[in-house]
């Protein structure tokens, strides 16, 4: 979109006589000859993210690669509809949304999970999105997340530096060229060693979050070990009986030599 400038920004030539303005073209024809512009690849805020496209479903054959947009020009979030067949899906009143590439209406919205490992590989985000249900050809990526879900993440853009950066992990913006399907699977391999989980005290946090801290049924436990007999889970139930204490729900990771209580 092309920006008017103001009266003050737009240059006034009309002092000017046509000599003078022809000095002024021939001088930039010289310049132009002496030093060809540098043609870098325009970088983008482009990454890949691994959806959970079956509710409450974490397992990895319900995983799947999408192509993600961080659009900071668009209110809300998108997701397009192939991905989204085993969700449930919430009808919605009806949206209309303006593109360069044409508009088009919504009219469901999506509660899934997704993670973006180019950050953090193992950080969960739970979000509910608008559907894009328009034909697949049409759209260039997956999912688009705008200004909604990028505050409440706190991402930020340091194009001075040409780094996407979200709770003090950060990632290149990259060509778009990059993305082209032939590329997708080397570049995949590759994001999955550029966050720096040293950086930041999240993922450790994110454990504890996710966690599901409560009291364990020893007597459960004992006989998910299906490899003993009858006889020896009871031995095994009457041990952990013994420390029960341990199984409550409150203990972490303890870092320690093995200890055996035989």
């Amino acid at each position: 979109m092309g920006h008017s400038l103001s009266s003050k920004q737009q240059l006034n030539v009309s002092h000017n006589n046509p000599a003078d303005l022809e000095c002024y073209a021939l001088m930039a024809n010289i310049l132009r000859l002496k030093k060809k512009a540098k043609t870098t690849p325009a970088l983008s805020t482009i990454t890949l993210g691994i959806l959970h496209s079956k509710k409450n479903s974490f397992k990895q054959k319900h995983q799947r690669r999408v192509k993600i947009l961080f659009d900071t020009g668009c209110g809300a979030t998108l997701i397009h509809h192939s991905l989204v067949g085993k969700l449930p899906l919430q009808t919605d009143r009806p949206s209309n949304w303006s593109t360069k590439a044409g508009s088009f209406k919504t009219t469901k919205t999506c509660k899934f999970n997704f993670v973006l490992p180019a950050f953090h590989d193992i950080r969960n985000i739970s979000w509910t999105a608008y559907v894009d249900e328009t034909d697949k050809l049409a759209s260039k990526y997956d999912m688009i997340i705008s200004r909604d879900l990028l505050e409440e993440l706190g991402m930020n853009f340091l194009f001075s530096s040409n780094l996407m950066e979200w709770d003090n992990a950060s990632t290149p913006m990259l060509d778009p060229d990059l993305f082209d399907q032939d590329n997708l699977d080397e570049l995949a391999n590759e994001m999955l060693y550029m966050h720096d989980p040293d950086t930041t005290e999240a993922e450790r946090i994110q454990n504890i979050l996710d966690a599901k801290y409560c009291k364990s049924d020893l007597e459960k436990l004992s006989q998910e070990f299906d490899q003993l007999d009858k006889a020896d889970q009871q031995k095994l139930l009457k041990l952990l009986q013994k420390y029960e204490h341990l199984f409550d729900g409150t203990v972490g990771i303890w870092y320690t030599y093995p200890l055996d209580f035989f």
